[in-house]
């Protein structure tokens, strides 16, 4: 079996995508060679169907022949795939508590609401495009043919989320400035660190996006003055992502696919199907029936449709058939879900 790192690694993603940008931050500190695919920032994106990929989420990574969604489950698997070495240098902290504090920072930013009150932080002037309001609708499940239906990132609704979204940003700073940073450490494990762990990644990603967007944190919320530990860990993080390595390569999306297609898979084995799990007792999932895969949070109308080949404790992999042969299809199990059905994949 090849290595992950004799692989192609591609990285699909768009300009000012803050998830994005999260695992580019991870793969330079790592020092892990990838290509980059961009993406426009609004559907259609043909070269994520040429995978074989309904997903409509960006950023997504493939490893050779594996397709992998959502940020959380990508960097496990990088973590996995590519252990620390002196060719890639580790982010993770041996000790199972500061992996752990990674964890929850990950699950709070993702899964527990923190970007969504981010997101809702963005100065209503700042998004005027109709047609990307109408396309982040639709992320949202918001049917804009509805008669009174009103876009989440209309002007309108944005006004109306702010005040509730900055308490709750506010809050975030705040568990930083008095808790994690309060005696004044260079980085969330210590100052005896030579550069940010996992840890510092997944809890400054969606601060750091706010604090370079003008009008979108007032200062008594995020300021220099205001919450100065937590604004200078920020700006010792800005000065080493900045100094990192050089550019990656970038691949047309055809050729992405072609390349995709013909390597071998990153991980060895299909997997399983858990009999003992609990879904899979009472909904009769087994391994190569036919199913459909969505996320239960937003971009679920998008949903892939492929052979079911493995349902674990933590993962779902189906195998799905692109443009110039067939790949898998992982997703984490939180925040994703699947059900029996037909082979082709569907936009609700």
């Amino acid at each position: 079996m090849a290595a992950a790192s004799d692989l192609p690694i591609v990285l699909y993603r768009y300009d000012r995508s803050p998830y994005a940008r999260r695992l580019v931050w991870y793969l330079e500190l790592r020092k892990i060679p990838y290509s980059e695919c961009i993406q426009p920032p609004m559907l259609p994106r043909p070269d994520v169907a040429a995978l074989g990929v309904a997903y409509r989420r960006i950023p997504l990574l493939t490893i050779g022949r594996d397709v992998y969604l959502d940020t959380r489950l990508i960097i496990q698997k990088l973590e996995t795939l590519f252990p620390p070495s002196t060719a890639h240098p580790g982010l993770s902290s041996p000790d199972p508590e500061h992996q752990a504090l990674a964890q929850l920072l990950s699950q709070r930013t993702v899964s527990g609401g923190l970007f969504f009150a981010a997101a809702q932080c963005i100065p209503a002037g700042m998004i005027s495009d109709p047609a990307f309001i109408k396309d982040r609708a639709e992320l949202s499940g918001v049917d804009m043919k509805r008669r009174g239906a009103v876009s989440p990132f209309s002007s309108e609704a944005m006004r109306g989320q702010r005040p509730g979204a900055l308490a709750v940003i506010r809050e975030a700073v705040r568990f930083l400035e008095e808790g994690l940073l309060r005696d004044g450490r260079e980085w969330v494990l210590g100052s005896a660190r030579e550069g940010p762990s996992l840890v510092d990644l997944e809890a400054v990603w969606v601060l750091h996006w706010l604090r370079g967007m003008p009008g979108a944190l007032p200062a008594e919320v995020l300021g220099k003055e205001s919450t100065p530990r937590v604004w200078a860990w920020i700006e010792r993080f800005d000065g080493v992502v900045k100094g990192l390595g050089g550019k990656p390569g970038t691949v047309e999306g055809d050729e992405a696919a072609k390349m995709v297609a013909g390597a071998r898979f990153a991980e060895e084995g299909e997997g399983e199907v858990d009999a003992s799990d609990p879904v899979v007792v009472a909904e009769g999932f087994e391994k190569g029936q036919s199913v459909r895969m969505w996320p239960t949070d937003y971009g679920s109308l998008h949903r892939d449709a492929g052979k079911l080949l493995a349902m674990t404790r933590g993962e779902y992999v189906i195998e799905t058939q692109g443009k110039y042969g067939s790949v898998r299809v992982h997703a984490p199990r939180s925040g994703f879900k699947i059900e029996k059905g037909n082979s082709t994949a569907s936009k609700m």
